[in-house]
Parts: C-alpha cells; structure tokens; sequence
C-alpha cells in the first residue's frame, strides 16, 4: 500500500521558493488496483508519480509505503523502494541499464539476494514471457519502439514489484500494440495482486476495474467528482470521448444517469437508443450518410492537381547490410499536401521519413524532393521521434530561432518569428520565451521543439509522432499550425499513431503494413474518411478504426448528428451539443449502466 495525505511536491531541481508543482493531494493505492491518472502538460503529473516512487521527496504531508511482506511502515527517507515500486517513464533509451536486453533484466535483480541460478531463471522467464528470447543478446537501445516497451516491462516486473507506475510508457506504440500490452499488464496485475498507476496526457479511456482521476492545477479529484457541467466546461482536461459525448447528450436531456468513459458502455447505450426511435427514414439516412463516407464522398480533403513536392521511385533500402526494407517503393505528394503514414511499429514510417530527410541514400532508386521557394527556408526538415532531444538553446526563445540566428536573420526578426511561432504551438511567449527548456514539461519541451521548425518553416516538414506526449490543447495548436503551413502550400509528411489526430488534419492516409521477414507495402492510399472506414484495410494493417469515426458512424446511426462530417473530437462534440433530438426520442430516457471510472476500454 501507498498512501498519500496532504502531500505537496515540486519537480526536482525547483527552486525551494517555487510554488508546489502539485498538492495538496490525498492518495491511497492498494494491492491489486488499478488507477489512470490524466492530466494536461505540466499538471503534475510526472512530478506525482516520482513522490510515488521514492524519487521526489514531498514538501509538505507524509508518504507511507507498507510491504505486505512484513507489514513495515517506511518512511520517507532512506529508504530503497525497489522491488517493491517500479517507476518507468517516457522516453525509454535513458532507461536501459544492462549492454543487452538479457543484462538489464539482470541488472534490477542483482541486488536481491538471488542466487546465481534463480537470477538466471527469473531472466528467462521474463524474456519468454514478453517475447524477447531472440533478442536476448541485442543492445536494448537498437530495438523498435515496441520490442522496448516489451524490454523495459520485462525487467521492471522481473523483480515481482508491489507497484509499477507507467507515466506515458506506451506513449510511442501503435493503437494495437499498446493495447495488447495494457491488456496484458491488467491480466498481470489480477493474477499476481499487484498495483498499477498510469499516467497520461492523451484522452485515454479506463480499463474495466481501472479508477480514473483528473490532475488539473496539480490537483487530484476522482472522475466520479465530475458532473457534466464540469465535464462540459473542461476543455484543457484530456477527458475520454465517451465521457465529452455522454455529458453533452445529457445536456441535450437524451442522456440521464452516470455518465459513460469508455467507448464500449457507449455505444451499447447508443444502440439502446437507436432501437427505441428507430424509423425506416432515420435509419436510411443513416445508412446512406454512413456509406457516403465510407466511399469517400463526404468531402475528401484532396485538391486538384498541384505541383509535386516529393517523390521515391523505386526505391530499395535497409539498414546496413540487413534485408531490404523496401523494395520497388513508390511515393509521391504535391505541394500544400498533408500526408499521413500510418502502421504499425516497425512498418516502415520513420524509415520513409529518413530517407525523404535525406538522412538514409536508398541502395536503388531515386529520393526525390523539390527545390525550395525562398532563400532561407531549407529544403527539408526532420523531427525524429523525440524533437525535445534537439534543444540547445539558453532560453525558449533562442532555441526556437536557432535556424533563423544561423541563417542570419537581424535579432528582431528572430524575436517577431520565434514569439509568432510559440503561439503557433499553444505556448504564450510572455511566459515561455525566456524559460530554461530543461525546466519544462516533458509535453512542453516537445511544443517548444515543434516551434523551432515553424519559425521558418522548410519546404518540406518531416514529423515523426508529433502528438506523443501532447495534451489536448497541444495538439490543437499542432493541428492548426498545419493548417497554416497548408495555407502557405507547404507539405507535411507525418508518421503517426494518433490516428484521430490523423483523421482530423491530413488530405491523404497512408496505409503501411509489414509482416516480420518481408518488406514493407502499401496497403491503402486516400482520405482519411474512406480509409478508416475500410474494414479489410484496417485488419489487414493491423489497426483499429478512430475513435471519432466510431461514434460519428453510432451516432449518426442513432439520428444524433446532422449531415456535416466532424474531423475531430471538438467538432464532434459540438455537433451532439447542437443537434436535436429524433422525432421519436422516447419522453423518459433509459438510465445508462455505465458508471463514471469504470468499463472496457
């Protein structure tokens, strides 16, 4: 058990005068529960799982750790929390301890008393469990985004903790496999009594089971707290679609009783619903709204013809003298195009982007990109998988002008651009523009180095998972900033598994699918409204359908939505919010089971 009362904490290294990151906070976590946390970037997040862990000390309130073991209270300090508490965090690289995957499972258990051969067997256990036996001599840090979070699991739960605290852990895994790896953990944790606490800043829904709190202004209330006036108005909280939509049938009267927060318990009311209003009218306007998206006729976001910007022709590639990775590869884009590629890990993504940046020479064929308009804005620009890597700036400001101060641009210049740049990516210059980027958030230092590359935005923008680790309104400014850059016919090519963020922002998808051994393809290209409706594509790739496209189609079925397509979560929302219920809407509404903090994601 852990138990939290009146706690208050700062991020390590804050000054003792700075104000409390988050608290005061009450918290007790048990044995065999589970607890997701959400929270906007620089809520506190990061800061309250460290106290968690023993890694932060709190300024105020008490920590109490108890071992069921031997059922000894411990105090704050000097104390070893692990095995008891296992602490993974975002970035997974800093986080490998061992030369091969097989040493850093070993390297957690060294100091517990094993002996030689239980060490042994304890490391091939977890290899076998997680699927990591023929890597087993691979450097961790050479591994795909997925094949880490399997190996840094693996040795945190090598040493059977009490408690494992995930912040944003998962983050850089596709739809499937992060959700092949929750369900597992949420297995685990069942069957062998042990705690789990997950932090996030993306809207993410509950487990069945899971207990769901809200960190704003570093502050922790239960979503049980929350009615749907409050739902309704927190608009920076990363609060799951199920929980926005339910709260705005409610204000609608369509919805009556707990609201829903995950997307199943939904739409089993959704359909609920539908059969009780259901007319051959309503259910045929459904039908023909639902496929005329599906086909692609609901206002694809292509244009007409326009000047390329990029192409690969046959194109051949692989790492060092490993098998290809591509073969007979052909890609091309226009200017003022926003393409996505979506896949699952190791599908190929980062890879296109290497090559398009220049980064990687195919083995055969051609790279091509088009000469850019202008004479400081570079040809093309990348932002690899973690852009916050690439700050070297004293300051917010310096760092998001660097490329302007290379290429020469007069000071006030840089200030103009960087501040109009800032605000581009949701950060207020006034606040930001002289802060030290080491002292940002996780999400904050990933807009700052999101900005860098709009202040004088290349021809060609390269993104890999831009989203990872944004919160809402982050992701907001993200896509209007891409917007812009469409305005001024700029091209964006982004490697994303955000697929709703996807289907909100980009004119083409595409669709990248590859079988282990063979090389990578392309399994669809289109608009995101006819991809993500195409059942063979989505199965065939590995990957399920956006959320926003789910419920557009339920509710739409349920008559709940009027004829325009939403793009994204805001605007659909907006839409429930302003429709009007059907004709034949029952005058009591059903009460909804689900209740608030609980359900199958």
């Amino acid at each position: 058990m852990i138990r939290l009362s009146a706690v208050e904490a700062a991020p390590r290294g804050a000054a003792r005068s700075a104000k409390p990151a988050v608290g005061p906070i009450d918290l007790t976590i048990e044995r065999g529960e589970r607890h997701l946390i959400l929270g906007a970037n620089g809520a506190g997040k990061t800061t309250l799982l460290r106290v968690l862990a023993g890694l932060v000390p709190p300024r105020a309130g008490n920590v109490l750790w108890e071992w069921i073991g031997d059922g000894r209270p411990a105090a704050m300090e000097g104390v070893i929390l692990w095995p008891h508490v296992a602490a993974l965090f975002e970035t997974p690289d800093p986080q490998f301890l061992g030369e091969t995957v097989a040493a850093d499972i070993a390297f957690g258990l060294e100091g517990l008393g094993l002996s030689a051969a239980d060490l042994r067997a304890r490391v091939d256990e977890s290899l076998r469990s997680f699927g990591l036996s023929a890597f087993a001599s691979r450097d961790p840090r050479t591994l795909s985004a997925g094949e880490k979070a399997r190996a840094l699991l693996a040795a945190a739960l090598a040493a059977r903790p009490s408690c494992l605290l995930l912040d944003q852990t998962l983050a850089h895994l596709d739809p499937g496999s992060r959700r092949a790896l929750e369900t597992r953990l949420t297995r685990d944790a069942e069957a062998g009594d042990f705690a789990i606490v997950r932090a996030h800043q993306e809207a993410e829904a509950p487990f069945e089971g899971e207990r769901l709190h809200l960190l704003e202004r570093g502050l922790l209330c239960g979503a049980d707290e929350l009615n749907g006036d409050a739902v309704r108005a927190a608009r920076r909280l990363p609060l799951p679609l199920a929980l926005r939509v339910s709260a705005a049938l409610e204000a609608r009267g369509i919805w009556r009783g707990p609201l829903a927060t995950d997307l199943p318990g939904l739409l089993g009311e959704l359909r609920i619903l539908q059969n009780s209003f259901a007319t051959p009218e309503t259910e045929g306007g459904a039908r023909t709204a639902v496929e005329a998206r599906r086909s692609g006729a609901a206002g694809p976001r292509r244009r007409a013809p326009r000047e390329a910007a990029f192409a690969l022709q046959s194109v051949a590639w692989g790492p060092g003298n490993a098998a290809p990775l591509f073969e007979i590869f052909d890609l091309e884009g226009a200017r003022g195009e926003i393409v996505a590629l979506v896949g699952r890990s190791g599908s190929g993504k980062s890879s296109l982007l290497r090559i398009l940046g220049g980064l990687e020479t195919p083995r055969e064929g051609v790279a091509w990109r088009a000469e850019p308009r202008g004479e400081r804005a570079p040809a093309a620009v990348l932002a690899m998988e973690y852009p916050e890597r690439q700050l070297i700036g004293r300051t917010v400001a310096e760092d998001v002008a660097m490329a302007l101060w290379v290429a020469g641009a007069p000071r006030a210049e840089r200030e103009r651009l960087a501040a109009r740049a800032l605000v581009s990516v949701g950060l207020s210059a006034e606040r930001f523009a002289l802060r030290i980027p080491a002292t940002l958030s996780e999400g904050e230092k990933r807009r700052v180095a999101l900005a860098g590359l709009m202040a004088e935005p290349a021809q060609l923008l390269l993104l890999d998972e831009p989203t990872a680790g944004l919160d809402p309104e982050g992701r907001r400014a993200l896509r209007a900033a891409l917007d812009a850059l469409r305005a001024r016919e700029r091209t964006v090519i982004l490697a994303s598994h955000d697929l709703d963020f996807v289907h909100a922002v980009a004119d083409r998808v595409i669709v990248l699918a590859r079988e282990e051994g063979e090389t990578a393809r392309i399994v669809a290209d289109g608009a995101p409204s006819e991809v993500f409706r195409d059942a063979a594509v989505l199965a065939e790739a590995g990957l399920p359908a956006p959320d926003v496209v789910i419920l557009e189609d339920a509710l739409r079925a349920a008559g709940l939505l009027d004829d325009a397509a939403p793009r994204d979560a805001d605007s659909l929302v907006e839409q429930v919010a302003q429709g009007r219920a059907p004709a034949r809407f029952p005058a009591a509404a059903r009460t909804p089971a689900t209740d608030v903090g609980a359900g199958a994601a």
